[in-house]
């Protein structure tokens, strides 16, 4: 947890850093930083590689939800909004997402609970759909079938 954590804030500060230099490009008149670049590669970042080399497609995945991907998805969001807009140091803001990240390793039942009512009234809010996806999608023997045919 501690060296994902690390991963994910170095890309993304590095990211907000190489973002901020660029002359080439003018900034946004709306935002005073860059927002989406640092985040997506603070979540890049927080994969640690799952998704490397590319020809593995999306496999880390395929059975479901994977706590790893949630809380890349989380975590540089998490920091980016207590570091920019609420402006907590660095260091805190770092040791709340490896705080974040260890408590879900620890406490799954929990965490999945919160992450499925969060979920569950995002879908509502959105209108998306009524009820989140189940943690884990069952394939059939047949579709496992078709799906080694097919590669």
């Amino acid at each position: 947890n501690i060296f994902k954590t690390q991963q994910m804030v170095g890309s993304l500060e590095l990211a907000a850093k190489a973002v901020a230099a660029e002359d080439l490009l003018p900034h946004s008149a709306y935002f005073p930083f860059a927002i989406a670049g640092p985040l997506v590669c603070g979540f890049l970042g927080g994969c640690g590689g799952m998704f490397l080399p590319m020809s593995s497609g999306l496999k880390p995945i395929e059975e479901g939800k994977v706590w790893n991907v949630r809380a890349a998805f989380f975590c540089p969001i998490m920091y980016y909004v207590a570091t920019r807009f609420c402006g907590c140091d660095l260091l805190n803001a770092k040791l709340g997402i490896c705080l974040f990240r260890m408590a879900g390793d620890l406490f799954p039942e929990q965490r999945d609970r919160v992450i499925g009512t969060g979920t569950t009234l995002l879908y509502k809010g959105t209108r998306l759909r009524s009820t989140p996806l189940p943690v884990v999608v069952p394939v059939s023997k047949a579709e496992q079938g078709l799906i080694a045919q097919a590669s």
